[in-house]
């Protein structure tokens, strides 16, 4: 097979010569690769190009061809980084997705074998597990995110003040009790009627949701026992896990079409299931999504 261009280039002649040196001087080959061609050393080169009126490439020649291999070079390095992380993020994912399945198997053991109270301490275990394996759901979700962007612009992508400004106007993270971040407290099925009227105040029951749940005597209403224990009424009615999905614009014909939806109250995307807050963060997507 012939060696590609410029190895293909016929030194014997003048012209050949003179085609040489004229990459090196635009810094298009480097000076080792210009003497291997012309089978030369350094000296021999510079007393070709002097004797031919040829200068040595110049600095800006130099930085201009640095800046163009470096074009070259750093999309593959990031690429090569990229996937470092992405197949990381992913065994311990995977990881994590097998202790908690542990977890859970000795937490059974554990109260099949009259260990009650070990259940409770694997549960807080379990809990924060989950909350883990959560948030590396999200980065991967992130990465993928960031390959869609930098691979459907065509330029360069690059996470900067300009990317930030997508993030005007959302809400901040609201904080959870301490009951929600430890144990198996489940704000969509919660067990205590402190748990069931804490969720429907802050947005993630529905007024009848929360209201079966209860199981109220006949005359009693939730108003009434959420004021009597000093839980604050909702601002508004919240709406319910499937309808907050048809408001984001998630697939309907998803098996779980809920899925993303309880994603966002998990890492506080959407902080309640309030209507105003549903369409809110509807909004707010929609405008990524133009930026985009």
């Amino acid at each position: 097979m012939a060696a590609k261009y410029p190895f293909s280039i016929d030194v014997s002649t003048v012209e050949g010569q003179l085609e040489v040196l004229r990459l090196w001087s635009s810094a298009e080959i480097g000076e080792s690769v210009a003497c291997l061609i012309l089978k030369i050393t350094t000296a021999e080169l510079l007393a070709l190009a002097n004797a031919h009126g040829v200068l040595a490439p110049s600095q800006q020649a130099l930085d201009q061809r640095i800046k163009e291999l470096e074009a070259i070079v750093r999309p593959h390095l990031r690429a090569t980084k990229r996937n470092q992380v992405e197949r990381t993020v992913t065994e311990t994912t995977v990881a994590v997705s097998d202790l908690l399945d542990r977890i859970a198997n000795i937490a059974i053991e554990a109260e099949a074998y009259g260990r009650a109270d070990a259940r409770a301490i694997y549960s807080v275990a379990h809990a924060r597990l989950r909350r883990g394996l959560d948030n590396l759901m999200s980065a991967q979700e992130s990465f993928a995110e960031a390959r869609t962007l930098e691979e459907s612009g065509g330029q360069e992508f690059e996470y900067n003040e300009a990317s930030l400004r997508v993030l005007e106007g959302l809400d901040r993270v609201v904080p959870r009790p301490d009951y929600y971040l430890i144990g198996d407290f489940d704000h969509v099925n919660p067990v205590t009627e402190h748990d069931i009227l804490w969720s429907w105040s802050q947005g993630y029951l529905t007024t009848k949701g929360a209201a079966e749940m209860l199981k109220l005597e006949e005359g009693d209403t939730i108003e009434e026992v959420a004021i009597q224990l000093g839980i604050p009424l909702p601002p508004e009615e919240a709406v319910s896990p499937q309808e907050a999905a048809l408001i984001l614009g998630d697939d309907p014909a998803a098996t779980d079409p809920t899925l993303n939806v309880r994603r966002r109250i998990r890492d506080g995307r959407l902080p309640s299931y309030f209507r105003s807050v549903v369409e809110a963060r509807r909004a707010f997507e929609d405008r990524v999504k133009r930026r985009q």
